[in-house]
């Protein structure tokens, strides 16, 4: 059933097992899972169906930062969550991901990867990027036969993990019919929940306070509350609901807002291979299911935790696209539709600025010049990109790369973002239209993060020369290594830490079931309960986490008496 909060009577009550608060990847998987297991839902989504330009507004922050991505681009309040704007990538955590490790400040998770494993595979499912949970080439017959570099010896620095990459799925889409015809789930659109109120006792949810833009009010009781309502805005809503517990449900120990982390981007090389350039696998390949995936580079658990390097993934990536000076016509052609009116209709404002990068804007007349040196290479390109992209009916292609004759290819590095107890979020003064205070981010990045993106690159160089497979060409001079990195951040899409996981109390903010401390009928389902970043996108790992969360809350609600299961309303 779905309901449009402005219709809701003033001093209306909602009722059900479970309260999810928010209709992300997270929230509709959770809710769908529950209702499948015969337990009612009530999923209360801030946005609508389509974009709502002031409902969005609810959600931004108090952003100083020009390396942070702003709320607007990296979030989306409407059903589905920020897969409306998502590209789709699929990676999940690794198991070095849930070890204590000394270069990330010996965090420590109380789940193990063996725990959360068994759930990638449904993620994959409800991601739809394939049959299996299999992220490793060779696994794969038909992708097992090549190697990403012919004569590649897969050591400590390997080859063969993939990225999988979904339809791209846009989870309203996808699942809104199912979400509408369910018996058990009752979604509320257009209706923001404010506060989470505590009970007597100081550690039961009494219930939670929906409010509509247009000013009305509603309660909603459950016996199982959830915040899946994104990073930031789960933080924010356990801040602003400060009645009984007065630095925020969730503080007890200091680190609610806490520990916020991204992930660490960088382009600092190129790699030039010694190998046949027509036997480099640059771009995008296909699984059994005809899944699109894409090889990455990564160093095995063994030499990571030898190094103390941080978990990290480097990937052949295009030039690039907004200098001129790699005089391709297809790149050209890219940017100019980018930075075109046209471009923001393509793809998400945070992508496009991203695929823009730093450069500044260039003479079109470059442009346009590299087009006209090669016009039927560049219409060629234009058209399969359009229709694999946009047309094509099924899996829609990722992106694009282009060869390179010379095989040198730039490296892109990404990796997790060391937890840094200074890298905070912290509600201020300022309020949104609805009276609950914005948060403002501080994001820290030390000599740590910046070591370890030289290391690593120093490693792979060493790699490549000592397997005579090539080597790498630093793009700066190594005086100017750091100011390379930082200018290359661009963060706030991949929200994590600011609740954190933790065994003990004092130590964070969730426990291993991603309950709040103390608590047993409030959740977080949220990157924010993640102790490290990993090197992985956090979407689809949210979607894993959500799932672990929808079997043990239906059997915690099984073994209830039916009648305790709903609160009753006075």
């Amino acid at each position: 059933m779905r309901i449009d909060g402005t219709t809701l009577p003033p001093d209306a009550k909602l009722e059900a097992e479970v309260a999810i608060v928010g209709a992300g990847p997270a929230g509709i998987a959770l809710a769908l899972e529950l209702a499948q297991a015969g337990h009612s839902v009530a999923l209360i989504e801030s946005g609508a169906e389509s974009f709502d330009a002031e409902a969005q507004q609810l959600g931004d922050a108090v952003v100083d930062d020009p390396a942070h991505m702003p709320m607007s681009e990296a979030t989306r309040r409407q059903i589905g969550g920020a897969s409306n704007i998502w590209g789709g990538r699929c990676v999940p955590f690794d198991p070095i991901d849930f070890q204590t490790r000394q270069v990330a400040g010996n965090a420590d998770w109380p789940v193990s990867y063996e725990e959360i494993q068994p759930y990638y595979k449904r993620a994959c499912e409800w991601c739809v990027c394939g049959s299996q949970d299999i992220f490793d080439a060779r696994e794969l017959p038909d992708l097992a036969e090549r190697s990403l570099i012919p004569g590649w010896p897969e050591g400590e620095l390997r080859s063969t993990t993939l990225e999988r990459w979904s339809l791209p799925t846009n989870f309203r889409q996808q699942y809104l019919p199912r979400l509408t015809e369910s018996p058990l789930v009752t979604l509320t659109t257009k209706l923001t929940c404010t506060e989470i109120v505590v009970g007597e006792d100081g550690y039961t949810v009494s219930h939670m306070v929906g409010q509509t833009l247009a000013g009305s009010c509603s309660t909603i009781r459950a016996g199982r509350y959830v915040l899946a309502c994104g990073g930031l805005e789960a933080t924010r809503l356990l801040f602003a609901s400060d009645r009984v517990h007065s630095r925020g449900i969730g503080n007890h120990a200091g680190h609610l807002g806490r520990w916020y982390m991204a992930h660490i981007e960088a382009r600092i090389a190129r790699v030039h291979f010694a190998t046949p350039a027509k036997d480099t696998i640059y771009g995008y390949e296909r699984d059994p299911d005809g899944v699109y995936v894409r090889r990455r580079f990564t160093f095995s658990p063994e030499f990571q935790l030898e190094h103390e390097l941080p978990n990290a993934a480097m990937w052949l990536e295009n030039p690039e696209i907004g200098d001129p000076a790699h005089r391709s016509g297809p790149l050209s052609f890219v940017y100019l539709m980018l930075v075109s009116p046209l471009g923001r209709l393509l793809i998400s404002e945070g992508i496009r600025k991203h695929q823009l990068g730093n450069t500044r804007l260039i003479s079109k007349r470059a442009h346009l010049a590299n087009i006209l040196r090669s016009p039927f290479a560049t219409t060629a390109f234009a058209l399969a990109l359009g229709y694999g992209r946009f047309l094509k009916r099924g899996r829609k292609l990722p992106g694009f790369f282009i060869p390179s004759s010379a095989n040198v290819y730039p490296l892109l590095y990404q990796s997790e973002h060391l937890p840094h107890h200074a890298s905070h979020v912290a509600p201020v003064g300022e309020r949104d239209a609805l009276g609950m205070p914005r948060l403002h981010p501080q994001m820290h990045i030390d000599e740590r993060d910046i070591d370890g993106v030289l290391r690593a690159h120093e490693h792979f160089d060493r790699y490549l020369r000592r397997h005579s497979l090539g080597q790498l060409e630093y793009l700066v001079d190594g005086k100017d290594f750091e100011k390379a990195i930082r200018d290359r951040f661009f963060y706030g899409c991949h929200q994590s830490g600011t609740t954190r996981m933790s065994a003990r109390s004092e130590d964070g903010v969730l426990d291993a079931d991603l309950a709040v401390h103390g608590f047993n009928d409030l959740y977080v389902a949220s990157s924010s309960a993640f102790v490290t970043s990993s090197q992985a996108n956090s979407t689809f790992t949210i979607v894993a986490f959500a799932l672990r969360l929808a079997d043990r809350l239906s059997l915690s609600l099984a073994a209830q008496p039916p009648r305790s299961r709903l609160a009753t309303l006075d």
